[in-house]
């Protein structure tokens, strides 16, 4: 007996079925989104919060550290990283450009290839 004929009667490949699931499954995927595109999403979005933090001045930023040491006991290694960072040359900083941070991703959408 073939596999066909021990199918039940109106049994058969039922294309527009299997495309269904198909479409339901991918739907289902892109709500789903990728950890590093998640990441990366945050991590953009930080860039972001911190070029208007610094907008605002040495105040905010210190009220922020001090807010996560406070918050997360972070003491000791706060008080390092900082340090270690206000030894920078600002002049060598500017000059390999990472005094500011990339620009933002674009995407054309719906344009020509």
């Amino acid at each position: 007996m073939s596999p066909e004929t021990a199918r039940p009667a109106g049994w058969g490949p039922n294309r527009a079925g299997l495309d269904d699931l198909r479409v339901a499954a991918e739907s289902e995927a892109s709500l789903i989104q990728n950890p590093s595109h998640t990441q990366a999403q945050r991590r953009l979005r930080r860039q972001r919060h911190v070029e208007q933090i610094h907008r605002l001045g040495a105040r905010v930023i210190f009220e922020l550290v001090d807010e996560l040491d406070r918050h997360h006991g972070l003491g000791d290694d706060l008080d390092r990283r900082p340090e270690r960072y206000a030894a920078l040359d600002d002049r060598l900083v500017a000059a390999v450009g990472a005094d500011r941070f990339l620009a933002s991703p674009q995407r054309v959408v719906g344009g020509q290839p």
